[in-house]
């Protein structure tokens, strides 16, 4: 009988990690949420689409370019933008970086994880609220304290200080996961009736509030309705986190405001999402975290750092471990 192995979240860490043990083991993975990719997300509302997670990813391992090319062959991806450029108070800055290509999901961001996760177990809208030790393994169970399954060995791909609370206290990497600290972000996103001509297609921007702009409709496969995708900067999300929503949207939109020189205060379409754990502003600095003895597991691009590739590399790694300990080596 093959090893029953149980994944939390199906992010991208998640993802890769159960399209590599899949083959050696009975694989789960369980996703709270409705859509897979994490922060890989996409909305869709009246006919507007936003990316309102990760806005694109690179891929600078030989490993992991091979995936994105090959999902861009199976329509799972593309390439997006070709210049990232920095928007001030004073104007416009081009980018004069190297190019490097940049790769999105199809026909939205989470595209690139529905890829991945083809022929994958993924249980979707079931969060795992607790872990108790079982006959072998662990006994899974979920916010209403039912049960989700008894499993061999469990991973957690989930934010670390999600992963920190859900694992005991007897776990031997629970200092790696202490060390670990993320911030949060706020993405604004603005339908419009009419184009918009800003001269390019996405931007870092230099604010106190804002760090990010991206034209939807310049990405391939999305819509055609003008749309707007803003994230804030992290340290300023992380000290207005509970803020009254309304001032938050507020005042994006007055920076946008000084930025633009346009009012959207009163676009066709306005809404907003916090992401509470969005970036990774110290990682655990291991690639992966497993307590043998007790057959517990983590991952995630908060081991490494802050990239997509990160996560995928985490996974990696601990799927190599896990497939040596499953074939008795």
């Amino acid at each position: 009988m093959k090893t029953s192995i149980a994944i939390i979240g199906a992010g991208i860490a998640g993802i890769t990690l159960a399209r590599a043990l899949t083959p050696s083991a009975d694989v789960t993975v369980f996703e709270k949420s409705r859509g897979l990719g994490g922060r890989m997300a996409n909305r869709r509302r009246e006919g507007f689409a936003f990316d309102h997670g990760a806005q694109y990813f690179t891929a600078r391992s030989p490993a992991f370019r091979s995936v994105a090319e090959r999902a861009i062959k199976t329509g799972h991806a593309g390439i997006w933008p070709k210049a990232v450029h920095t928007l001030r108070a004073d104007g416009l800055v081009a980018d004069s970086r190297p190019p490097e290509p940049r790769y999105i999901g199809l026909p939205g961001m989470s595209g690139f994880a529905n890829g991945l996760a083809e022929g994958l177990q993924i249980r979707k809208e079931a969060t795992v609220a607790a872990l108790k030790p079982a006959e072998h393994g662990w006994s899974l169970t979920d916010s209403e304290g039912q049960d989700l399954g008894s499993f061999d060995l469990v991973l957690s791909t989930a934010p670390a200080p999600q992963t920190i609370r859900l694992l005991p206290e007897a776990f031997s990497d629970c200092e790696a996961l202490a060390r670990v600290r993320m911030s949060g972000c706020f993405t604004l996103m603005i339908g419009l009736d009419e184009p918009l001509h800003l001269g390019f297609d996405a931007a870092r921007i230099e604010d106190d509030v804002l760090s990010w702009i991206a034209i939807e409709g310049s990405k391939p496969g999305r819509g055609e309705k003008e749309a707007l995708t803003i994230h804030s900067r992290n340290d300023w999300a992380e000290s207005n986190l509970e803020r009254d929503r309304d001032e938050v949207k507020s005042e994006m939109l007055a920076s946008l405001k000084r930025l633009l020189g346009r009012d959207f205060s009163n676009a066709a379409w306005l809404d907003m999402h916090r992401w509470r754990y969005a970036n990774v502003d110290q990682a655990a600095d291991q690639p992966y975290l497993f307590d043998e003895a007790l057959g517990l597991g983590a991952c995630g691009d908060w081991c490494l750092g802050n990239r997509v590739e990160a996560a995928v590399e985490s996974a990696t790694a601990l799927s190599e471990r896990l497939i040596t300990r499953l074939h008795g080596a």
